[in-house]
Parts: structure tokens; C-alpha cells; sequence
């Protein structure tokens, strides 16, 4: 009888041990969010959805990436205690972490990213301190988002441009040691990278671009953005693109052709100012160690006859000029410039007269207009929206408006075109998602000081100036159309 009173009893403390037990277990519930570093990067936290996220714009290898944490909970992964002066963690993909703080614990989720752009990270013997001169012995990787290696080779690099390489952010020209296929564009051993420092869209360059393909002409430069990791250090968003030169794959020019351009810097070896028009001439290829006087003289031959049929309103509508001249390369080039609003199509600084135009002749052939270049600003802007950039002003293009065949055909050429250049505004809306994150990086990095008011939207939001951009685009476009029957 005694025993039978006993066993209830146990039975009984045994379960109320176990219930007390049980009660100890940590419960879910919520505990004071703890501060988290991956990679010296501070962590983001959305607190609705109890989310970590950190942007790592040069990472592309998330596998071993070093975490901190400043909490006073125990931190768990999965049966793993990790200690809070840090870890390795993995984080190619996101990570449940459970902080433990008493009796309550709070689930976590940690994911890291990049910015989704290609990263190319250079290497070179010295700092980079000229733009005529090569610096040999550089090295280049250039990386895809998901860490693919794209390229890795040697190279020599130099700075570029005119104004530009003045600025802070700086622009480079590159020359692989061998011809390769970078990012998906053709082989090539010379490469760009455009800084785009004054355009606070950063996407100046490129919108041009994007007219440019959508019209007849036959090249148009190719280009990615990516960041740029230069001796160890990131230094933002860059264009990484085709420099314009003869080959089969950029400008195809036969041999004995001449790539030029018309710039008022007037900064190369072979040069001239033309008699009747006075445009500054300069031969780009070949250089000055291949083309020989002969060539140069033929050339400076052939623009003074072309030149004396432009001037002759008589000879322009009996349409001589088109034995000289490629009229559909003309009136695309002409169109795409003037849906930018481009300055430089017409400046007047140093000399009246376009910049950065370039046009290539082949050999005993006709003189073709482009391929564009040059966009990153005083483009696209609210104030050049009803006004022509250079079409009555620039070039030969006033002469070539006096002949009636020429204007039709131009009407024509933006009839045909016009509905699909339009389309600029959904590639502006695509390119603002595609570098949102980039462009805080980049702008953190190199922001425009007030002194800047080159295309009036420094001082604004990424958004605010994409949206004006587009407007401005917009604004333009339907001037043309209105007023593209009564150029003259």
C-alpha cells in the first residue's frame, strides 16, 4: 500500500521537473537589434522583414567574407555558436542567424551583394600621371558579378582626354598586350575608361550611344559600365569602351582610308584649318609615323574641290556633293546630335566649330559622318530643348540644307526613325534601376562641388537628374518633330 502512495507522487515530480525545464528553452520573441559589420561594411536592417543587408561594391567572391558583431546575445548559425568579436562567414547566399539574449531569441537574416556591375581591377607600377605617355608593366582582371573571370592580362596605360584629365575622377586609355574579347565585345587591344565625372546621371555617354545604334549608322562604340578597383582602391563607376579606331570590328575602314575628326583643340600631329569653311581637320589614323605627305596633301586636295561645290548653291542642288559626301551617314549622325542638344556639335570655345566629331573617308570613296562620341555634358539639357545644336551652324550642314532633296531626305530619315528613337526613355528608366545602387558608391566618392554647373542638375538627387534628363530628351524630340519640315 505504501508503495502504491509513492509512484503517483514521483511520477508526478518528475513531469513538473520536466515543465520547468522545458520553460527554460529560449522563446521567440523580439531583443534589441544587434549592430553588424561584414567586411568594415555597417549592415543594413529592415526591420519588417528582420533582414541585414550590406552592399559590398567591389566583392564578387562572397564565400569567405569576415563578420562582427556588437550584441550582447549569444549568436547562433544553425548549431554553431559564433563569437562576437567576429567570423568567416559564407555569404553567397543569405543566412538565418539566431541572437539569443535571456530567455528570448530573434531570428535574423544576413545577405550580402554588389552592385551588380563587372569589376575590373587594375594594377600599375606607378602612379598614372600622363596622357601621352604609355606606362607599360600594368596588369588588368576584370571580374563579372558572379566572380567569373572575364579577362586577366598585362597592359599599358595612359591618361586621356582634353578638359577631362584635369577633373578629379579621371579618364584612362588602355592597350592590351594582346588583342582579347572583353565583356562580350569584340577583340581588341584598345580600350577606354570614361569617368564621366561632371554628369550626374552618369549615363550621358552612353544614352548617346543608344541613339546612335538605333540609326543607320554603321558603328557605333560599344561599352559597359563596371567599377573600377585601381591599385587596391575603389574609385567608382566607369564606362569601359571601344576606343574609336580603324578595324573590321570598330571603324571598318579599307586599307589607304583616313579616320578624322573635327575638333577645335586642333591637338594632332596631321592638321589643317579648310580655306572656305574653316573646320579644323585632323587625321587620327593613320598616325603620323604612316601617313605619308602625299596622303596628306591628296586629302587636304580633296576637301578644298568638296568645299568649292558647298559653297556654290548651284552645284549643291544639282547634288555634286554626293559624289564627296555619304548623305544617309550625314542626316543620321546629324539627328542623333541634335536629339542630345550636344554643345560640342557647335562650340565656340576655343574656335567656332564642333568637338569631338568624328567622320572617316575610304579610299578613293566618300566621306562618312561618325561614329558619336563625347556626350558626358552639356547634353540633354532643359535649355536646348527648342533650338538646333549645330544643324544651321556647324560643319557643312547649312550648305547641304540649301538643296530641297537633301531636306526630304532628312524628313524622310526621321519619319523612319523617329517612333524608335524615342524608346530612349524606357533605356534611361532601365539604366537608372541598373546603376541606382553604383551611382551612391560612385557619387559618395566623387561628389560634383557647386563650383560644376555644367549640365544644371549637380546639386540634385541621381533620380531627380535622371528624370530632368529624360524630360529634357522628351521636350527635344517633339520640337523636332514639329519644327524638322522647316529646317533651313
Amino acid at each position: 500500500m505504501r508503495n502504491n502512495i509513492l509512484l503517483p507522487a514521483l511520477f508526478a515530480g518528475f513531469l513538473l521537473l520536466a515543465g520547468c525545464e522545458k520553460n527554460m528553452e529560449p522563446q521567440p520573441g523580439t531583443i534589441t537589434p544587434p549592430v553588424i559589420f561584414a567586411d568594415d561594411s555597417s549592415c543594413y536592417l529592415d526591420m519588417a522583414s528582420a533582414t541585414y543587408s550590406v552592399t559590398l561594391p567591389t566583392t564578387t567572391d562572397f564565400s569567405q567574407i569576415p563578420v562582427k558583431f556588437a550584441t550582447d546575445a549569444r549568436i547562433m548559425l544553425g548549431e554553431i555558436e559564433l563569437a562576437k568579436t567576429g567570423a568567416t562567414l559564407d555569404l553567397s547566399s543569405p543566412l538565418t542567424l539566431r541572437f539569443i539574449l535571456g530567455k528570448t531569441y530573434q531570428d535574423f537574416t544576413l545577405r550580402a551583394e554588389n552592385t551588380g556591375l563587372p569589376v575590373v581591377r587594375i594594377q600599375t607600377p606607378a602612379p598614372v600621371t600622363s596622357k601621352e605617355n604609355w606606362m607599360e608593366g600594368a596588369s588588368i582582371r576584370i571580374e563579372l558579378p558572379d566572380g567569373t573571370v572575364d579577362y586577366e592580362g598585362k597592359m599599358s596605360i595612359r591618361g586621356r582626354g582634353n578638359s577631362t584629365w584635369n577633373y578629379p575622377k579621371k579618364p584612362y586609355a588602355l592597350k592590351l598586350d594582346a588583342k582579347a574579347k572583353i565583356l562580350s565585345m569584340p577583340s581588341h587591344k584598345r580600350w577606354v575608361l570614361l569617368a564621366n565625372w561632371k554628369d550626374r546621371t552618369i549615363m550621358r555617354n552612353e544614352a548617346a550611344f543608344w541613339l546612335s545604334r538605333q540609326t543607320g549608322l554603321p558603328y557605333t562604340v560599344r561599352g559597359q559600365f563596371v567599377e573600377l578597383v585601381f591599385n587596391g582602391r575603389h574609385v567608382g563607376n566607369y564606362y569601359l569602351c571601344e576606343q574609336i579606331k580603324i578595324g573590321k570590328d570598330r571603324v571598318n575602314v579599307e586599307d589607304g582610308g583616313l579616320l578624322l575628326e573635327l575638333d577645335t583643340y586642333f591637338d594632332e600631329v596631321n592638321r589643317f584649318w579648310s580655306k572656305d569653311f574653316h573646320l579644323p581637320w585632323m587625321v587620327k589614323e593613320p598616325d603620323e609615323e604612316e601617313l605619308t605627305a602625299e596622303q596628306f596633301d591628296a586629302f587636304k586636295q580633296w576637301i578644298a574641290e568638296l568645299e568649292a561645290i558647298l559653297r556654290d548653291e548651284t552645284r549643291v542642288k544639282a547634288h555634286e556633293y554626293t559624289e564627296y559626301i555619304d548623305v544617309d551617314t550625314a542626316i543620321d549622325f546629324l539627328i542623333a546630335q541634335e536629339l542630345t542638344g550636344n554643345n560640342d556639335f557647335y562650340n565656340t570655345w576655343p574656335a567656332d566649330g564642333p568637338h569631338s566629331v568624328y567622320l572617316y573617308k575610304q579610299p578613293g570613296g566618300k566621306l562618312y559622318t561618325g561614329p558619336m562620341w563625347d556626350f558626358d555634358f552639356h547634353t540633354f539639357l532643359p535649355g536646348r530643348t527648342k533650338m538646333w545644336a549645330g544643324a544651321t551652324k556647324t560643319m557643312y550642314y547649312p550648305a547641304l540644307l540649301k538643296d530641297p532633296d537633301f531636306r526630304a531626305r532628312l524628313v524622310e530619315r526621321w519619319d523612319a526613325q523617329k517612333d524608335r528613337l524615342k524608346g530612349l526613355v524606357e533605356h534611361i528608366d532601365e539604366m537608372e534601376e541598373k546603376l541606382a545602387v553604383s551611382e551612391r558608391f560612385n557619387h559618395a566618392i566623387w561628389p560634383i562641388p557647386t563650383t560644376q554647373n555644367e549640365n544644371g542638375d549637380e546639386q540634385i538627387s541621381f533620380h531627380d537628374a535622371v528624370t530632368l534628363m529624360k524630360n529634357s530628351f522628351l521636350a527635344k524630340w517633339s520640337w523636332m518633330d514639329s519644327n524638322i519640315r522647316n529646317l533651313r
